[in-house]
């Protein structure tokens, strides 16, 4: 058993030198041999934990889809459309600022997978969105949200949300819950149909007081 136990903490090892690497240095520019000595081990031993540099790019990316997909379940349990629509663009906001170089990599080393692994990845991303879309008809047939173009605003709202990867700091004025509070409220709010009443009791904005910092 500690053998088992040693050998998981390796990989997690290799995995999380291995993503510092590929997103400091790009995937193609980051050699196993790099992974190796900064994890402290022979090249070769890489291979008692994984089959190829391509296929631990790819666990990478498919550990972040489906950690994402989770995270989305839980967010879409509620009853109530509206706040099933601000749970997940909450949710999608904190992840991504939590886990920014996960999403970096992903995002930007999607063409270093193999056709078969590419297939997997966007097939997952598919997923996700979907699940956005469906809660965009829900609530234009709900009469809640405006009739907007389905396909495009749930492309909008994750491109939105998914720029808290890229600004995002834990030493900055906001924290990270009162960045998602403000992106979820952005999003309701132009979504919002007027004729369903008003709007304020699902609005929870963050209040911005306190002392400034450095950066957002």
């Amino acid at each position: 058993m500690a053998v088992a136990r040693r050998g998981e903490k390796t990989a997690e090892h290799i995995r999380a030198v291995a993503l510092d690497l590929f997103y400091k240095r790009g995937f193609q520019a980051t050699t196993l041999r790099q992974v190796a000595a900064k994890v402290g081990i022979q090249v070769g031993s890489l291979y008692n934990h994984i089959a190829s540099k391509g296929e631990l790019l790819f666990e990478i990316m498919e550990s972040v889809m489906l950690d994402l997909l989770e995270d989305q379940r839980e967010a879409a349990e509620t009853s109530d459309v509206v706040e099933r629509m601000r749970l997940l663009v909450d949710h999608h906001v904190k992840f991504h600022g939590k886990r920014a170089r996960e999403v970096f990599v992903g995002n930007s080393e999607l063409r270093s997978l193999r056709p078969g692994q590419r297939a997997r990845i966007v097939g997952l991303r598919d997923q996700y969105e979907f699940v956005f879309r469906k809660e965009l008809e829900d609530g234009i047939r709900q009469g809640k949200f405006l009739p907007v173009d389905v396909q495009v605003t749930a492309y909008g709202i994750l491109a939105m949300a998914t720029s808290v990867s890229t600004f995002y700091s834990a030493r900055g004025r906001l924290s990270l819950e009162q960045i998602a509070e403000i992106f979820a409220d952005l999003v309701l709010q132009g979504l919002w149909n007027p004729a369903a009443g008003e709007l304020k009791s699902h609005l929870r904005r963050a209040q911005l007081g306190g002392p400034a910092r450095t950066s957002l």
